[in-house]
């Protein structure tokens, strides 16, 4: 079977692609398929981009010795083409892959989980929305065919679809057999909606290919926002549920966060007025990297305290959190105060002691 005539054989030569490039950019963003967008595997690309790599990079560490065979396919090698249509003629339909198969699967049911999940379970401006946690095995339906169209392999979304949703009616009654539509789906597509791609695919524009995969990423992005926003939840200590939306703006008003805040603004001030470098160091010493901050507040002192100050506060207070002047049930929490307070005494002890000693050293210079 002859692909490329000669005059598309040789337009093609100037737009071959590099094995080199394309492990480069395996190298700098394989997990969410750069090298993939450059040897115009597109579909491939996406299902990488939505699963961190393939399920934690196990895709795009296969790509690793797979991108010599995308380079020969996207350049359309002559020799590779030979050989490709020599096996077409063998076989009416391209062989089994199994990775393929889980793959879809795989995809299929998170794809199926996330629809669900992204419907709101509340009224929104007095509508119920939730009988379209239903059309969930759609999202099977997409994956499967998305999955099933990389590469010189294609199907017919509609065995897809058929496969996805035999199980809707029970599904209405039972949600969790919602999760064997991915399977029905992936198998009746495999067996009847599977060929081979005996025309080479169309080169479209890279600002084409670009809006169709970030329109794709949007409506991908807005499910997750959506389950987000309306149904996720995060569970107290005491098992309690509450709303991810609820807890964030109570986050927002959290002693915590509005600290936080205020130190930024304070820090954001101080680089307006007395330029970046001063801001830096004051940072840094913000974060507290030596423990001094935490350990004279153990203490109950102030910055500027002596090393008299430090230990007339060490033995008031070791005097009072030591285990043995407490009762039985109050040991345990005198003990972890008192190694506290002991810890933090050291600390500042070594931290004036070496502060002197740099002194020292300077007024000798």
């Amino acid at each position: 079977m002859k692909f490329l005539d000669n005059n598309t054989h040789c337009n093609l030569k100037k737009n071959e692609k590099s094995k080199w490039i394309a492990y480069f950019l395996w190298l700098i963003g394989g997990v969410i398929g750069l090298h993939l967008l450059y040897l115009r595997r597109d579909r491939q690309a996406f299902i990488w981009m939505c699963t961190m790599g393939g399920y934690l990079g196990f895709g795009a560490l296969r790509d690793l010795f797979r991108i010599p065979e995308y380079v020969k396919d996207v350049n359309n090698e002559e020799s590779y083409m030979a050989a490709l249509a020599t096996q077409m003629k063998k076989k009416k339909k391209p062989p089994f892959s199994v990775v393929r198969l889980v793959g879809e699967i795989l995809v299929g049911n998170s794809w199926s989980y996330l629809l669900a999940s992204a419907v709101p379970q509340e009224e929104i401006y007095g509508f119920s929305v939730a009988p379209l946690i239903h059309l969930a095995p759609l999202g099977s339906a997409l994956a499967v065919w998305t999955i099933g169209n990389i590469g010189r392999e294609k199907g017919d979304l509609k065995w897809a679809l058929v496969g996805a949703f035999m199980v809707a009616p029970v599904s209405v009654y039972h949600q969790p057999f919602s999760n064997f539509g991915a399977i029905l789906s992936a198998v009746l597509f495999n067996w009847k909606g599977r060929e081979w791609r005996k025309t080479p695919n169309i080169r479209k524009p890279l600002c084409k290919r670009i809006a169709v995969l970030a329109i794709c990423g949007l409506f991908f992005s807005s499910l997750w926002l959506s389950y987000l926003y309306f149904n996720a939840t995060v569970t107290d200590k005491h098992g309690e549920r509450i709303k991810l939306r609820d807890a964030a703006k109570n986050f927002l008003n959290s002693p915590m966060f509005l600290e936080f805040k205020k130190n930024m603004k304070a820090i954001y001030d101080d680089a307006k007025e007395n330029g970046f470098g001063n801001a830096w160091s004051n940072f840094v010493d913000s974060l507290d990297p030596f423990g001094e901050k935490h350990a004279l507040k153990v203490l109950g002192l102030g910055k500027g305290a002596t090393q008299e100050d430090i230990t007339a506060s060490y033995r008031k207070l070791a005097k009072e959190w030591h285990p043995d002047r407490h009762k039985d049930e109050e040991k345990e929490s005198a003990h972890e105060k008192f190694i506290e307070i002991k810890e933090a005494y050291e600390k500042l002890s070594i931290i004036k002691k070496e502060r002197a000693s740099k002194n020292k050293r300077s007024e000798e210079l």
